[in-house]
């Protein structure tokens, strides 16, 4: 659940998110501003996309940002689950 003041960012034509795009999304996520990223555009998700999602979370919490991803697709879902990072990735802390 978001609160009604969430400003939510979305990832600018990134349907996917894998070893050949990593870096490029990796610095996208880097640059986004507000407190939560849309992730419903991305359709699939290897597991050098899940490792872009954590760098991006552990970056942020370097620089004191609380930001949340929303709305993972089954696919992103399913593989965080395999490699047990779901809480790590979608949820608060």
């Amino acid at each position: 659940m978001t609160r009604s003041n969430t400003t939510v960012s979305v990832l600018d034509g990134v349907t996917q998110i894998t070893v050949d795009n990593a870096d490029a999304v990796l610095s996208q996520l880097l640059q986004l501003s507000g407190d939560a990223v849309d992730l419903s555009a991305v359709a699939h998700c290897d597991s050098a996309g899940i490792a872009v999602l954590l760098e991006a979370r552990a970056a942020w919490a370097k620089q004191r940002q609380q930001k949340t991803f929303l709305h993972p697709s089954q696919q992103l879902h399913d593989l965080a689950a395999f490699l047990k990072v779901t809480e790590l990735l979608f949820h608060q802390s």
